[in-house]
């Protein structure tokens, strides 16, 4: 009896060992196979892009790009990047190169979620610089013609008086420059100028106003609402000015004052209304990517299809049709109208159609062992209507204002999710 019950004893504890062996092997195994969580990483923005000479379209290097504390410089085909930005909202490119004017470009990301790359790409031209001199002799006078694609006259009055940025007296000639200069992008309450001007020597005053006069490049036709900017380099803005400009429509002009030398444009009072964003899917080439080694892989870029530029949703000359604009006019109108809304896409022109091409995402992602990066991606068209006012002189003179609708290739977003590839070697079944 005693016999029998020390076996059924040492049966239930074989019994417990190889439950407890069981269990802990499977314990093992399970905790050996069991993969690493995938980790989210902070949202990062990227700006890249290439900067063209607008006379040529061909890429210029050696480009200066500052953007705050950051600086770099275009390549051998004018592109150059700005990678692994850590905060949305707005960015003020410059851009310089000697014997080029600077040039500027305004942007402004939304905040993006965990795991998300967003990337603007953008296309900027600069113009090389011509320098314009004419030497007056204050107490003489003179007349000053500034060259450009819209001719320019300044006067300067007989017996004005001219101190310099001191507040110093100046006698004797003076050799004045005067040159017709690109617009200056700001990222806020910017107007297209129809025509900016850069005066020199910097800071002298003058005693009395120095009459300007621009001449209209259209018959019948003149921009309404006009207005006088100064361009404040300590702040970066332009601020409007108290003297008014005027059309005159005897001479075909338009009319304003100055007193001191800097840079000025007269420019096109525009209203600019942005419309609530499209979200289009985009192909993400290089998706999935997989990690089968049992080290990690270094993730620099993704490819993917995006598209690109800016289009008139109707074509100007159309909307200018409509409107009663001469059919003599439209062509010249519809060129100074679309070259001066270039002017907030980086003075590129627009296109028939949105092109797609094909892009090198940077991500800069560390991919662990067994494990993927499942790619998506979405790109915002962005949408905005200009205002802009012009009056016909046919008869009485009739006030119009021109509606133009343009959309423009924005930001790309990707989302990359990091998952565990499930393979124990089992087959499928």
């Amino acid at each position: 009896m005693n016999g029998l019950k020390t076996t059924k004893q040492l049966f239930r504890n074989l019994l417990s060992i190889i439950l407890i062996g069981s269990l802990a092997v499977f314990s093992s195994c399970e905790k050996g196979e069991e993969p690493t969580p995938p980790v989210l990483e902070p949202a990062k923005y990227v700006i890249k892009g290439q900067v063209l000479n607008q006379q040529t379209n061909q890429p210029l290097q050696g480009v200066t790009v500052k953007m705050g504390s950051l600086t770099t410089t275009s390549g051998a085909t004018g592109e150059f990047e700005f990678k692994d930005l850590a905060d949305a909202g707005k960015y003020t490119l410059t851009f310089t190169k000697e014997d080029f004017f600077n040039a500027t470009y305004s942007l402004e990301f939304q905040q993006a979620e965990p795991n998300q790359v967003v990337t603007f790409s953008i296309t900027v031209t600069m113009v090389p610089y011509v320098e314009g001199v004419t030497p007056i002799t204050p107490g003489e006078g003179g007349t000053i013609n500034i060259g450009g694609d819209i001719p320019v006259v300044m006067t300067i009055p007989a017996g004005v008086t001219v101190t310099d940025a001191n507040n110093q007296p100046v006698t004797g000639p003076i050799n004045i420059t005067a040159v017709q200069v690109p617009d200056i992008v700001t990222p806020t309450d910017f107007n297209p100028g129809l025509i900016v001007i850069q005066f020199g020597p910097a800071g002298l005053q003058f005693s009395e106003p120095l009459p300007v006069k621009v001449e209209n490049p259209f018959n019948g036709v003149s921009f309404d609402e006009m207005q006088l900017e100064y361009y404040n380099e300590s702040t970066n803005v332009w601020e409007v000015q108290p003297q008014s400009v005027t059309y005159d429509a005897n001479d075909n002009t338009y009319k304003t004052t100055i007193n001191h030398f800097s840079t000025y444009k007269i420019s096109i009072n525009t209203t600019r209304v942005s419309l609530s964003a499209l979200e289009e899917a985009i192909n993400v080439i290089d998706s999935p990517i997989e990690n089968n080694e049992l080290t990690n892989k270094q993730v620099e870029s993704i490819k993917v299809q995006r598209k690109s530029g800016y289009i008139f949703v109707t074509p100007v000359e159309t909307i200018l049709a409509n409107a009663g604009v001469p059919s003599g006019q439209i062509s010249e109108l519809k060129q100074v109208i679309e070259s001066r809304i270039s002017q907030y896409y980086g003075n590129t022109g627009a296109a028939a159609s949105l092109e797609l091409i094909n892009d090198d995402i940077t991500v800069n992602r560390t991919l662990a062992p067994n494990h993927r990066f499942v790619t998506t991606g979405l790109q915002l068209i962005d949408r905005q209507i200009y205002d802009i006012k012009i009056r016909l002189y046919g008869g009485t003179p009739e006030l119009k204002t021109l509606q133009i609708e343009v959309h423009s290739a924005g930001a790309v977003t990707l989302y990359i999710k990091d998952e565990v590839i499930f393979d124990h070697g089992g087959g499928t079944n």
